[in-house]
C-alpha cells in the first residue's frame, strides 16, 4: 500500500490532483489509515495509469470515468486503441 504522497512522487501528479480524482469518484483510495490518510494498492495504481494514459490523449475526466467504469471496459482493447490514437496524433504533428 502506498500513501497519496508516495503515489504523487512516483507519478508526478500533485496530491491535489489525486484528492480531486477521489472527490469526483475517478480514483478512490483502497483504504485509509486510522489517521485518515489515503492508501492505494496495486490495482488502484493500475487504474491511475489508465487514467493518465487517457489524460495524455486529452480525454475529459468525465469521459474517462465513464469509460473505465463501464462493465464492457476491456483494458487490452483500450490500450491498443490508445496506441493507434497516439500514432495518428503523431502523424498529424
Amino acid at each position: 500500500m502506498m500513501t497519496v504522497h508516495e503515489v504523487s512522487r512516483i507519478t508526478g501528479l500533485t496530491v491535489r490532483t489525486l484528492h480531486h480524482y477521489d472527490k469526483i469518484g475517478l480514483l478512490t483510495p483502497t483504504s485509509h489509515t486510522d489517521a485518515g490518510y489515503r492508501l492505494y494498492d496495486d490495482d488502484a495504481l493500475e487504474r491511475l495509469m489508465q487514467i493518465m494514459l487517457f489524460r495524455t490523449l486529452e480525454f475529459p475526466l468525465s469521459d474517462i470515468k465513464t469509460i473505465i467504469n463501464s462493465r464492457n471496459f476491456d483494458r487490452k482493447r483500450a490500450l491498443t486503441q490508445q496506441i493507434e490514437l497516439l500514432s495518428v496524433k503523431k502523424e498529424h504533428i
